[in-house]
């Protein structure tokens, strides 16, 4: 069954209906009903979290238990002006980060049938996207013509390439172990229960899971390893110039590729949106492929929350790293891990064999 025919079937939508009609509707409804309730979701998770370790008062105003404070921060954006100089170029951050945000949606590893680009280069895609992205911010701080945008961009543009070259090095471990990069035989050759994941399948796999968790994280300069997007010593970095309606979509970016990556994890190391068969089949069973499609992406996005929220309580925990800290890290450490992980997972398929 083709994704289209998925959609179809779950959606009860006309086979007369163009495919282009279907297509549109399909990134309609991951943008709405996947990934901008999760931002808003982590949001406020984000804030409570960060408050309780910090041991300060988190949100309460707006609305119970401070549910509403994303609608509040949201309109409060929408007030400010731009604080832009005159003049200065922004289209081509503006084309760039737009081109980068929504097109690595095909790619998005929802469920089995729910997937949109599930070809043999599914797994890598968004990692050249997510380099695009990076491009885009590397171009927002240098546009900016002052020496904090500068140093920002060429800073983000280091730690990109230093995170991008162990991220790939992991992925091709899990496609050694999986057969293929297809989002689909990924998953299957992984189970439900932790003991069949491929992060603790054997201690090469576990050690390319933390590589390539930490190089994404690198890659896209999630906290602590943010100094290139405007720590003090920078007055404000790359975003120092931006506000208003550009500035949440600097921010909505910025979450875009945190909950990215942290699918891409769960679907590669953390059994994706595999469930045990107990459950799908009463799923199935119940009211039909809607309620079973939404319960594989239920899964895997519970686990991408998991991931994201534990790295929330480490962030906020370890101090910001400085930015030759961070290369350095990627270069000297990261690395050679990964290319370790590399070998002793070719190692060992060769030995127990593929999918084992």
């Amino acid at each position: 069954m083709t994704w289209i025919e998925a959609w179809k079937d779950t959606f009860g939508i006309s086979s007369e209906v163009p495919l282009g009609v279907v297509a549109f509707g399909a990134v309609f409804c991951l943008y709405f009903f996947v990934v901008l309730p999760s931002s808003i979701i982590f949001n406020f998770l984000d804030h409570k979290i960060t408050a309780d370790l910090q041991a300060r008062v988190g949100p309460n105003r707006a609305g119970p238990k401070g549910i509403f404070h994303f609608l509040a921060d949201f309109l409060k954006l929408m007030e400010k002006g731009i604080t832009r100089k005159k003049g200065a170029p922004n289209w081509l951050w503006f084309s760039l980060h737009s081109m980068a945000l929504y097109s690595t949606i095909a790619a998005l590893p929802i469920g089995a049938d729910l997937v949109l680009l599930n070809t043999d280069m599914s797994a890598l895609v968004p990692v050249w996207t997510f380099i695009v992205l990076a491009l885009g911010l590397m171009l927002l701080g240098l546009e900016q013509r002052t020496v904090s945008g500068g140093f920002g961009g060429l800073r983000l543009a280091a730690q990109v390439l230093a995170g991008s070259f162990p991220s790939t090095v992991a992925i091709l471990c899990v496609g050694f172990k999986s057969g293929g990069l297809k989002w689909t035989q990924i998953v299957d050759a992984q189970g439900a229960y932790p003991h069949h994941w491929t992060a603790f399948s054997d201690q090469f796999s576990f050690i390319a899971f933390c590589v390539f968790l930490c190089g994404g994280l690198i890659l896209l300069s999630v906290p602590p390893f943010d100094a290139a997007l405007g720590p003090s010593e920078l007055a404000g970095g790359i975003s120092s110039q931006e506000a208003g309606r550009r500035l949440s979509l600097f921010w909505f970016g910025r979450f875009y590729g945190f909950f990215f990556w942290s699918m891409m994890t769960a679907a590669l190391f953390l059994g994706g949106w595999r469930a045990p068969e107990a459950v799908t089949e009463i799923a199935r069973g119940v009211a039909g492929p809607w309620l079973y499609r939404a319960l594989e992406a239920g899964v895997i996005v519970s686990k991408a929350f998991f991931v994201m929220l534990s790295w929330v309580v480490v962030s906020r925990v370890v101090p910001r790293l400085r930015s030759d800290q961070i290369t350095g890290f990627a270069w000297k450490i990261l690395c050679p891990f990964a290319l370790v992980a590399l070998a002793g997972v070719s190692i060992w398929i060769s030995f127990v064999g593929i999918g084992s």
